[in-house]
């Protein structure tokens, strides 16, 4: 795995631009221009490896959505860079992408973590976010409604109260309570789990929901929201270790890798339709493809640091084997998007940061990694 480290390491350090971290290194779609997600998790592996060229990229990325923060506090998902202008800047095409505002939350307690930059020129900044997040809550019951496409599952068709969102705005709450010695947003990320381990529980599934609304469940297996949830909560909190103990039994153990969200949606099903008109360039989401089953090494990374944090080394290294194996059948892999979950083949965009970033979650969790910065 150490070389493709390196490869990974490599290709965010093109990203970099004095503007921040780029989503990929090919000029197709907007996957040229600066998302906040796949900045701030690029930045966090380069805060990880200590790669100063990557946090001066993470830096540059922060400063640059400071600058261009909307009114309300709201952080934009991206921005394209042409003519050496910031240009093109987009708060979400088909919704709003609430996850831009939790991802760069959490962005800005790495770095000041890691005293890489300073409180007093994103205080104001961050509580305008906050705030606005508080504002989204609007009822005062500690969880934020989701509309469709408003994270970065983006063409899936789960909307509501989102369980990843809510682990998102969790994490970032209780992070900078501990920077910024905030006890209201340390009791207000206490809350928000609390909620969570209450409202996500389903006695049909060994797994929590992905979304509930008004009338019903959305009763998929979400990595990411899983992965991320369990970096953050301990099991005082909510015993994950049957749902892990599951991921482990139901895909690693049979050397298959755990989808983004299973199972995943056929022609027929109730949500086939709507799935099949929801996209903004191109339809993906065939059965087993891009959300709707496709493997996406960002979660693959997120999940290894989770497995290293619990402690599930055994659960690593089936995974990290796993991931090894794949990579050196495919001499030519240039860091696609995702793997077909059906024939286990590269997929969608190359030179994706996303896909770098993944890769090298999973090589510092074999390599026991310090993780102990990603915790409040």
């Amino acid at each position: 795995m150490n070389k493709w480290q390196r490869k990974a390491q490599k290709l965010l350090r093109k990203a970099c631009t004095p503007w921040g971290i780029k989503a990929a290194l090919v000029e197709l779609d907007n996957y040229n221009a600066i998302f906040t997600r796949d900045a701030v998790m690029a930045g966090i592996a380069g805060v990880l490896l200590k790669d100063e060229v990557i946090i001066n990229g993470f830096k540059n990325t922060l400063e640059q959505l400071k600058a261009r923060q909307g009114i309300q506090g709201q952080i934009a998902s991206n921005f394209t860079v042409i003519n050496g202008l910031a240009d093109q800047i987009s708060f979400g095409t088909l919704s709003p992408k609430i996850d831009a505002c939790t991802w760069y939350l959490i962005g800005v307690a790495f770095l000041l973590k890691e005293n890489e930059i300073k409180k007093a020129d994103f205080q104001e900044s961050i509580e305008k976010t906050i705030s606005l997040l508080d504002a989204l809550e609007f009822n005062g019951k500690h969880l934020i409604y989701i509309p469709k496409g408003g994270n970065w599952a983006d063409e899936y068709v789960y909307d509501g109260y989102i369980l990843y969102d809510q682990v998102l705005r969790a994490w970032g709450l209780s992070l900078l309570a501990t920077v910024f010695e905030k006890p209201l947003w340390s009791e207000k990320a206490t809350a928000i789990l609390t909620c969570i381990s209450l409202k996500y529980k389903n006695d049909h599934t060994p797994y929590l929901d992905a979304s509930f609304y008004p009338g019903g469940k959305f009763e998929k297996f979400d990595l990411a929201a899983h992965a991320l949830a369990g970096i953050l909560f301990d099991d005082e909190q909510i015993n994950l270790e049957p749902i892990f103990d599951w991921i482990v039994q139901h895909f690693i153990d049979k050397k298959h890798f755990p989808p983004a969200f299973y199972p995943v949606i056929m022609s027929g099903d109730t949500e086939w339709e709507m799935l099949s008109n929801f996209h903004l360039f191109a339809f993906k989401n065939n059965p087993h493809h891009y959300h709707n089953g496709g493997i996406w090494w960002i979660w693959l990374g997120w999940l290894s640091i989770a497995f290293s944090l619990r402690k599930k080394e055994g659960a690593l290294s089936k995974l990290y084997e796993l991931a090894v194996d794949y990579l050196n059948d495919f001499n030519d892999f240039n860091f696609e998007e995702y793997i077909s979950a059906d024939e286990l083949i590269p997929c969608g965009t190359p030179k994706l940061c996303y896909t770098a970033t993944g890769i090298i979650f999973l090589s510092l969790a074999k390599n026991k990694a310090d993780f102990s910065l990603l915790k409040p």
